[in-house]
């Protein structure tokens, strides 16, 4: 106990300061190597015993993201992603993994890797989804994973059609519960596989028919033939029309579809 309590101790004058790198990575305004060199003083200090909560995966995380896309340094980008994957018992955060996962998917297909980032891809999104974890961070996974096995191949295998469901599912769950959850680049990339793969090419009312054949039926309890559900898909179906199938009438049939059901 003399040898735990002090470690104790010293560790939580630095949780205010774990908080607050968290805070100033959400901010446009922080220095990159600033941020970053503060970063390794809070590695330094936590991480022979890091905290065991979400926080902790998310400054792993955060770190590979400033390395990344901030700094341009990918090999230490993909060593802290490694750090939030290895450190999964400590911080127990999901979500964290699946952002770490999908950010090693980005730094392989950066590579020019796509043989090694789509099992990547695959691996954050399905963690993600088998977790129950309808984040943007996990529907991100998916897309990619879907986008890359259809340039690999031409179309989607059923498997890579189920992972496109899933990524839909957790869509319209967040526009009906979180609608400022999806931000504009992941609803562009949605919208375009939605249109591509599921819209009806002359039918617009078989829209619902085949969401309903396409598997799985439900994610995390949101089911397909939930009316909230239908609400949604049509809302997003019509946004998505408007912004790629313009020439084609745009997405006003999915938006009166859309007023016949209950959101």
């Amino acid at each position: 106990m003399r040898n735990s309590e002090p470690r104790a101790a010293n560790r939580e004058p630095g949780l205010p300061r774990l908080d607050a790198f968290l805070h100033a990575h959400a901010s446009t305004t922080a220095i990159p190597a600033t941020l970053y060199a503060g970063g390794e003083t809070l590695w330094e200090q936590f991480h022979a015993d890091p905290p065991a909560e979400a926080r902790w995966g998310r400054f792993l995380v955060a770190m590979g993201e400033v390395a990344a896309e901030r700094l341009g340094d990918d090999g230490a980008a993909a060593l802290w992603f490694r750090r939030c994957l290895d450190a999964e018992a400590s911080h127990r955060d999901a979500e964290s993994c699946v952002a770490a996962g999908y950010g090693q998917g980005v730094l392989w297909e950066r590579a020019g890797d796509p043989a090694r980032a789509l099992p990547a891809y695959r691996a954050a999104a399905g963690e993600g989804f088998r977790c129950a974890v309808i984040r943007p961070a996990t529907l991100r996974a998916a897309a990619a994973a879907v986008r890359l096995a259809f340039d690999r191949a031409g179309r989607l295998s059923n498997a890579e059609f189920a992972l496109a469901k899933q990524a839909w599912l957790g869509w319209t769950w967040l526009h009906h519960h979180e609608p400022a959850g999806v931000d504009p680049g992941l609803a562009e990339e949605l919208g375009r596989q939605l249109c591509a793969f599921l819209l009806p090419e002359d039918d617009p009312t078989q829209l619902a028919a085949a969401w309903r054949f396409l598997p799985p039926a439900e994610l995390a309890g949101w089911c397909d033939d939930d009316p909230r559900c239908l609400h949604a898909l049509y809302i997003l179906a019509a946004e998505a029309a408007d912004r790629l199938l313009a020439d084609e009438g745009g997405g006003e049939p999915y938006r009166l579809l859309a007023t016949a059901v209950p959101g």
